[in-house]
């Protein structure tokens, strides 16, 4: 029979040979790195060889510019001519003239030569030879090379023909706009022995045609080459930095600068790029020569060779893996239909004995098994369970909080899996201090069984607070849910374990009051059921009171007060206390209903909904909270039509009524059949304005009226609008118009002939 290959006879032929293909892999990547490591030292020390090799070449160059420099200086010092230069005060235009030629001639015989000074200090005057200016005689205020000006006051300071690198400015050179300054290394001369009295000759060798000896031309290459000092002040340009720049703050310049020896390499990061650097300093200056030379321009060549190694040793495991495949995968259809045969039987048996193991102890739970300790203790042994039956026994429930989330964002397998994870938490905390063993009880519970020791009579005792609290932690950590948790009083042997786990399961009704992450003790919920529950009835009237007149801040907080007494008392008084004030709440909102002719979703049924299925006890109120609120909103839009046809009435009463001197706040009240206080403070809430401002500001828009369209008597317009007495009425018109009534009538008259000639 043939046996077609299977996603499981893939995998078993792939495991045959996977290990030839991590061994194969392995001695590829082995043997091309020990290779690669070996040539990449070759290469450095090749590389550091030839760099030695240039650098000493660049220090033969600087010491041969010293030379020249010293022996040029001598040279100067004692020729006859230029002396007349250094020692003369006065001297003859024409050797000055003859001085100067010879120092032109002197700083002709060398590329090297920027420029030759001649210090006269008795005359504090310089003398120059240079190719930046014609003027060769300056006063020491007036030369452009300040800093030689500096050198010279303080030559003592300095070493006899030792270079001394500096940069000559030209700022205050007008004929030079282009060139602001100028790299230089300055020898000096002078008497060492009158040392503040010192005609000085300087000779000064361009830092350019040195750099172009050291480092060919500058250019934009991670290669570089450059000169220090022993301060790691930069001697030399380069095409990164200028001349004169501090570079010992940089790591690799420390380490060089930190190093003993006359010379060595190392690979560091210099400036961002992976380098070698390779140094040496050689001669008596003082200076270290430093090369830099990126790291991959040493290892491309090991790379790519590197590279093609792997490539050909790649293609040839590749062809042959494939050979391989096809040929375990002939042989091995059988070997692999055995072993996902056996793997299919372990399985099963695992899982149907894990199975057999929960069934045992969740019947034992639920009281629906035996609990007969003989009986139980070769259950628990053959089954592996690491209980004794014969012990001490207590239950402890956990309860995961916001189950119905979880339910919302797992699946039943995933949930399961969450649940097995807490179970194995908690067993493997309670490990150390006890035997245990965890059951799945379906929904959002777990039960722990646990033995105690002989002589423990109180599970609390026996389990301190802080291990259940560590357990909170580790699942709250781990698996990321909260669970409340109860733990039972303590029982002889396995009869007692269902009572104890309904002691443990009727405590944990109390999370509602306690809230999410707590530990109940079953021993406390005992001790409250022998406490009797009184139903507040009183409470209860205050309550639908209170409701009646819609102030439902109050109704929610007598509510709240009703149902938290209740804490205090079993759970069954909770279960009484709800179930009252839902029969009680839903009575009182039809008899609204009722008296009101308003509409009210009502159920008992709904208000009941949160009385089993809510975790916390704030969850149970919102059912009860949406029906004060419903009726609230229902009186008070009840009572705003009420009001707003009070008010109205009370208009209709004044437009009528207005001419009538008594005319008053109580006879409205009266006519009403209503307070006087009420009316009053309802129309004021209502339009902002009195009763009595309202009743003079109708009279007193009919007094305009009649002045303007009758010539009626100001006495009787007043008598008609309800005024009392004339002065009252002129006095009250004038105040709230502005003019007289009579002025009014005699303005309101002359605007309107005024509007009808425009017409």
């Amino acid at each position: 029979m043939k046996i077609k290959a299977t996603d499981s006879n893939m995998k078993f032929s792939a495991s045959i040979f996977r290990s030839f293909t991590v061994t194969i892999v392995v001695t590829i990547v082995v043997l091309s790195g020990i290779l690669h490591v070996y040539f990449e030292d070759i290469s450095l020390k090749q590389t550091y060889g030839q760099t030695l090799t240039s650098l000493a070449q660049t220090s033969q160059e600087a010491s041969i510019m010293a030379l020249n420099a010293r022996t040029l200086a001598k040279q100067i010092y004692n020729d006859m001519n230029v002396s007349k230069l250094l020692y003369f005060s006065s001297g003859d235009p024409l050797d000055t003239s003859i001085a100067m030629a010879q120092l032109n001639s002197y700083r002709a015989t060398s590329l090297f030569i920027d420029s030759i000074y001649i210090y006269n200090y008795q005359k504090d005057t310089f003398y120059t030879s240079a190719d930046i200016s014609t003027n060769s005689v300056w006063k020491s205020e007036e030369f452009y090379d300040t800093t030689a000006v500096d050198l010279v006051r303080h030559a003592s300071d300095y070493q006899t023909l030792m270079p001394i690198p500096r940069k000559i400015p030209f700022e205050n050179l007008k004929l030079n706009m282009r060139e602001k300054e100028r790299g230089c290394y300055s020898f000096l001369l002078y008497d060492t022995l009158s040392p503040n009295d010192n005609n000085v000759i300087i000779v000064n060798i361009s830092e350019t045609q040195m750099h172009k000896n050291i480092d060919g031309t500058i250019s934009n290459s991670d290669k570089n080459t450059f000169i220090l000092d022993n301060r790691g002040i930069l001697i030399t340009n380069s095409w990164k930095d200028g001349m004169l720049t501090d570079l010992s703050d940089k790591p690799y310049i420390q380490k060089v600068l930190g190093d003993s020896e006359s010379e060595g390499y190392f690979v560091s990061d210099a400036d961002g790029v992976k380098s070698l650097v390779t140094y040496t300093a050689p001669d008596v200056l003082g200076w270290r020569y430093i090369r830099i030379v990126p790291y991959t321009d040493i290892t491309s060549r090991i790379n790519a060779m590197r590279f093609y190694t792997v490539a050909i040793a790649v293609a040839i495991l590749i062809l042959g893996l494939l050979s391989s495949y096809f040929i375990t995968r002939k042989w091995s259809t059988h070997v692999n239909r055995k072993l996902v045969k056996l793997s299919t039987l372990e399985l099963e048996r695992r899982n149907h004995f894990f199975a057999l193991r929960q069934d045992l102890v969740r019947n034992l739970l639920l009281g629906s098994g035996s609990s007969n300790p003989d009986v139980l203790e070769d259950k628990f042994k053959s089954f592996e369970i690491g209980l004794d039956a014969r012990k001490q026994f207590a239950v402890s429930v956990l309860k995961i909080d916001g189950y119905q989330e979880l339910v919302a964002k797992y699946s039943v397998g995933d949930r399961s899996l969450l649940k097995i994870g807490i179970m194995n938490i908690t067993q493997e905390l309670l490990g150390p201090s006890c035997h245990s063993f965890a059951v799945d009880m379906g929904d959002e519970r777990i039960a722990v069984l646990f033995n105690l020791e002989e002589n423990e009579t109180n599970s609390q005792s026996a389990m301190p607070e802080s291990l259940w609290r560590q357990i909170q932690s580790s699942i709250a950590d781990f698996i990321k849910v909260s669970v409340s948790i109860a733990v039972s009083m303590t029982g002889e042997d396995t009869r007692s374990v269902s009572r104890l786990y309904a002691q443990s399961t009727e405590a944990l009704f109390h999370r509602l009051f306690f809230g999410y992450s707590c530990l109940i003790y079953a021993d406390h919920i005992e001790a409250l059921k022998n406490k009797a529950y009184v139903y507040p009835i009183s409470k209860e009237k205050l309550l639908i009171e209170e409701l009646m007149l819609g102030r439902i801040n109050e109704v929610q907080r007598i509510f709240r007060e009703i149902i938290e007494e209740t804490a205090g008392y079993s759970y069954m008084s909770y279960h009484l206390a709800v179930s009252h004030l839902a029969f009680a709440v839903n009575n009182a909102a039809s008899t609204i209903q009722k008296n009101n002719d308003i509409s009210l979703n009502l159920s008992v049924n709904a208000l009941l909904s949160g009385l089993n299925g809510a975790e916390l006890v704030e969850h149970m109120y919102q059912p009860f909270f949406d029906v004060f609120e419903q009726v609230s909103n229902s009186l008070d839009d009840k009572k705003s039509t009420r009001h707003d046809e009070v008010v109205a009435k009370i208009m209709a009463i004044v437009q009528q009524n207005y001419m009538q001197h008594e005319l008053s706040l109580d006879s409205i009240a009266e006519e009403m059949g209503l307070s006087a206080t009420y009316i009053g403070r309802l129309f004021k809430k209502i339009t902002l304005n009195t009763i009595l401002n309202y009743i003079i500001e109708v009279r007193m828009a009919k007094a305009r009226e009649l002045l303007l369209t009758t010539e009626l008597p100001i006495g009787d317009t007043a008598e008609r609008t309800g005024f009392s007495n004339s002065p009252y009425f002129y006095k009250a018109f004038k105040k709230i118009n502005g003019v007289t009534p009579a002025d009014f009538r005699r303005n309101g008259r002359i605007l309107d002939e005024n509007m009808q000639d425009i017409g």
